[in-house]
């Protein structure tokens, strides 16, 4: 009898722990964060506003009290590979997806960022228009042996890019930079210094290299592919366990909703980097992300 009472009360507490466990990890985040400008800025005296995924995450972090918040400062490719490995993980800055991946599930969109852009130095940049036209013919040029390509090594550019640089090998001939430390920065560099004569980015990661360090990085627009605006979204660890990410996007998309995305707040972090590539940024932000908020119907839209 007494070996039977004993079992039982190991069976209770099983049941009781994991319930235990189970609600606590659904009460902790650990935001995965990097070092690259303007995503990641912290606020300062020479820097009024804080990096366009610091404050997404900060106004998160205010507006869900209830949940336990950790940041983590790691590189791109180290972050991937946390998320990976189902830690209860969410990054802050990624591209929105409809259907979740083997490596994140995707929040509600939380931003839109403009077309993607061929960033060159004044030299080549001249070539690069004379060769493959203006605006640029990305397959063109991606295939031309003439013209270096350079990426950071875990940059992802969405569905059309990513296919497309997967269908031709881009990655088999292409320059790939670490992405450590200021990875953003150390391309641009290599880029402005020609030790690579292109990459492809969004616009105002030039603007921002320019107006911090007097550069002059050129800004191609794309014409072949055609390409769109860009939504971003918070991606949260698709193999964390205990459908970890379904949960905690509950409260992280009611949030949002509620709370992030109407405030002006946020609306002027968002602007202050985008609008000097992106006018219209505002107009854009209404259609799809406001809007949606109360009809979820997008369309025109061709998500990456």
């Amino acid at each position: 009898m007494r070996k039977h009472l004993k079992k039982a009360f190991y069976v209770i507490s099983s049941l009781l722990l994991g319930s235990y466990v189970h609600a606590s990890e659904q009460l902790s985040i650990t935001w995965l964060e990097n070092d690259s400008g303007p995503f990641y800025i912290e606020k300062n005296e020479t820097t009024p506003h804080a990096g366009l995924c610091n404050e997404i995450t900060d106004l998160l972090i205010t507006a869900l009290p209830h949940i336990k918040h950790t940041k983590v400062t790691i590189p791109q490719k180290r972050a991937s590979k946390y998320l990976d490995e189902g830690h209860m993980a969410c990054y802050a800055c990624m591209i929105h997806r409809e259907q979740k991946t083997h490596r994140v599930t995707y929040s509600i969109p939380t931003t839109v960022y403009p077309p993607f852009t061929v960033l060159s130095n004044s030299e080549q940049a001249e070539k690069i228009y004379k060769a493959h036209g203006n605006p640029v013919s990305l397959i063109s040029l991606l295939t031309d042996a003439h013209f270096m390509y350079g990426q950071n090594d875990a940059r992802k550019f969405g569905n059309t890019l990513d296919n497309i640089a997967k269908n031709i090998k881009l990655y088999d001939y292409a320059a790939l930079s670490s992405t450590g430390s200021q990875a953003s920065y150390a391309l641009l560099t290599q880029l402005e210094h020609g030790y690579i004569d292109y990459t492809i980015d969004y616009p105002f990661v030039a603007d921002y290299y320019n107006n911090k360090y007097q550069q002059d990085i050129k800004k191609l627009a794309i014409g072949d592919p055609e390409q769109h605006v860009v939504l971003g979204a918070i991606g949260c660890s698709t193999s964390a366990p205990n459908n970890y990410a379904q949960r905690v996007l509950v409260d992280i998309n009611n949030a949002l909703k509620n709370t992030v995305l109407p405030s002006e707040k946020y609306q002027q972090n968002q602007r202050a980097w985008l609008e000097e590539s992106f006018p219209d940024f505002l107009n854009y932000y209404q259609r799809f992300i406001l809007a949606p908020l109360k009809s979820p119907a997008i369309d025109g839209l061709e998500l990456e």
